[in-house]
């Protein structure tokens, strides 16, 4: 039996240590904001990887990334750790960076029908399923999916490569980094910007087992913030509405999104968008951007003096975050060029550029028949309109990277009542061992 049905064969073995492992995980509330317990999350990885011969550090991001990160406007509270998890090859060979996140997106107070810390196991999954299910079940709660799933299928394939003494050439290296859902900058960022990670190939661990994905956009941040003068509401021609000047710069930023941004699209031959996103008439990464929270005022009877909104400015890889800043202040200039009464202030929030990893890559052209090896699939190349950390691996780490994982629109991750077929999680895990036999044996 050689070192593929031998790993292949320990996942299905060990499929128990690979829930009880993402159970651990899932227990351990990570939603951010305000992103509590890394440090507590970083030790139990740290623990479970330095017993199969793994040498582990916890790195916390220093008070310049924190404040990147936007630490007082987003509430974040508590250290940012990363793990970093290294098992070393014997010589002679590339290194591989693997990243999962071991933040998660916040969890509704309401409306979930399990414990969403509490890694219930069931049959079946009431919401769909999956194209791998076989009859393994599936497993909830927030991050089973997005993404401390993909996170315990890499400690399943290292635990695996370790105990059956499979000798690798190169250097294999876990990342389990904190903030991702808010931009990674303290968490991969901080990792590959300051150099503590390095290595010749990257596999993202954020995506799908029914596609690869090459491309990301980027997005930043901002909080705008507009000034007025209160008054007695009923004697409103006294004071300044600082939602009504609020109102203004959201329709120039509403005419400016539909009618330039969305003209502002970058092909990427080779790679597609999924399917909804290209039902929705858009077929190319495109620069967007979404008014996503307002709040303003303190009753209905007093003009308001200050209104708030934050605003998400959605970039094509091949935008700067220098270019993006200054065109939203242009906007806002704009409006305060037709009104004198308008004081406001930008803010940047944080930013996380974007990527396109070419479809001819090498790398990639080799992930494709890997993928293959695992699924059966000839999976497809895409990008997202959304964004991942694997900018930081792609951009500042110079690595061929793909992005892979675990679910679909079953798994309702971000949403309440997240699961993901166990089926689909060893699966996961054969394509992480998969990729360290392939490039580093």
């Amino acid at each position: 039996m050689g070192d593929k049905e031998r790993l292949f064969e320990y996942v299905e073995e060990h499929r128990d240590d690979l829930i009880s492992t993402l159970r651990d995980l899932v227990r351990i509330d990570t939603q951010v904001p305000p992103g509590k317990n890394y440090e507590k999350i970083c030790g139990l990885i740290a623990d479970k990887l330095t017993a199969v011969g793994c040498d582990v550090t916890i790195h916390n991001a220093t008070e310049r990334y924190l404040t990147l990160s936007g630490v007082m406007q987003l509430g974040l509270e508590g250290p940012r750790s990363n793990v970093v998890a290294r098992l070393k090859g014997k010589g002679g060979g590339p290194s591989m960076h693997m990243s999962a996140h071991i933040d998660t997106a916040a969890i509704q107070k309401d409306g979930w029908s399990v414990d969403p810390l509490g890694g219930e196991v069931t049959k079946t999954c009431k919401y769909g399923k999956s194209i791998y299910d076989v009859g393994g079940g599936y497993i909830w709660g927030r991050g089973v999916c997005d993404d401390k799933g993909p996170l315990a299928t890499a400690i399943t394939a290292i635990t695996g490569i370790h105990e059956l003494g499979i000798k690798l050439k190169g250097d294999l290296i876990l990342t389990g980094n904190c903030d991702e859902e808010i931009g990674g900058v303290a968490g991969l960022g901080y990792l590959i910007r300051e150099g503590i990670v390095k290595a010749d190939f990257g596999l993202q661990l954020d995506g799908s087992m029914n596609m690869i994905n090459l491309a990301a956009q980027g997005r930043t941040r901002f909080m705008i913030r507009t000034i007025g003068k209160a008054y007695h509401g009923q004697m409103p021609i006294l004071g300044v509405n600082a939602i009504e000047k609020m109102s203004k710069i959201n329709v120039a930023l509403d005419n400016y999104w539909r009618n330039v941004l969305m003209k502002r699209q970058l092909a990427t031959p080779g790679i597609e968008l999924p399917s909804e996103i290209r039902e929705a008439g858009v077929d190319k990464l495109t620069a967007m951007l979404n008014i996503g929270t307002i709040k303003g005022g303190v009753q209905g009877a007093t003009v308001p003096d200050l209104c708030e909104e934050e605003v998400l400015r959605c970039m094509t890889p091949a935008e700067s975050f220098e270019d993006v800043e200054r065109e939203l202040r242009a906007v806002i200039e704009g409006v305060k060029a037709t009104d004198a009464d308008l004081r406001y202030e930008v803010e940047v929030v944080n930013s996380r550029g974007g990527y396109v990893v070419p479809s001819d890559d090498p790398f990639a052209l080799e992930a494709k028949k890997i993928m293959k090896e695992v699924t059966g699939k000839d999976l497809p190349f895409v990008g997202n309109l959304g964004s991942t950390d694997m900018n930081y691996q792609v951009v500042d780490g110079k690595m061929p990277s793909v992005n892979i994982g675990v679910g679909e629109t079953y798994t309702n991750y971000h949403k309440r009542d997240e699961s993901v077929s166990i089926d689909e999680l060893a699966l996961c895990s054969k394509a992480v061992a998969l990729f360290a036999l392939r490039k580093l044996a």
